[in-house]
């Protein structure tokens, strides 16, 4: 975002009175002068965008990881994301783990029935559980037993065996 300045310039104008001494000629006029100066604006440094990130494989969110279940994430995409494990709402996760772009992550511990959500983008905030700029938020379609290991890649491709569905930002 781009900040401006604005400065207001002075305007002084000066009056000069004609007729009070003999040295002028009769029938002489009252001349006005001004003086403009021009204003400055100076310019603002831009604001660098900032694009913090957490560690790749860093459960950035935890609560209630006890089970067996093991997900394995592959990212094989060029943004960062943070995979949302839950039981229902994606706002009550039971973990939520970062996955750096074109990495690979294990998150262990999970239990029962679960969903996978996943938000992506730039500048992750870790006081608010989200990126920043460029989000993007989708779910997977089908639920995962957590008395099972799986491995998902987070990558479109052609003759994928998992479907995915865009949901309102978590």
């Amino acid at each position: 975002m781009k900040k401006s300045v604005f400065v207001v310039a002075a305007v002084a104008t000066a009056v000069v009175l004609s007729g009070c001494d003999d040295s002028t000629k009769s029938g002489s006029a009252a001349t006005p002068s001004s003086t403009l100066a021009a204003p400055v604006v100076p310019s603002l440094p831009e604001i660098p965008a900032l694009d913090r990130r957490a560690d790749n494989g860093e459960v950035v969110q935890q609560d209630g990881l006890t089970g067996a279940g093991t997900l394995e994430i592959d990212n094989g995409n060029d943004v960062d994301c943070a995979i949302v494990v839950t039981n229902g709402d994606p706002k009550s996760p039971q973990a939520t783990i970062y996955v750096r772009a074109n990495s690979k992550a294990t998150l262990s511990g999970i239990d029962g029935t679960y969903y996978v959500y996943m938000k992506s983008g730039k500048d992750w905030d870790q006081a608010t559980l989200t990126f920043t700029r460029d989000q993007q938020f989708s779910k997977f379609d089908d639920s995962f037993d957590g008395g099972s290991d799986w491995e998902i890649t987070l990558q479109k491709s052609i003759g994928g065996n998992a479907s995915t569905s865009d949901v309102p930002a978590f």
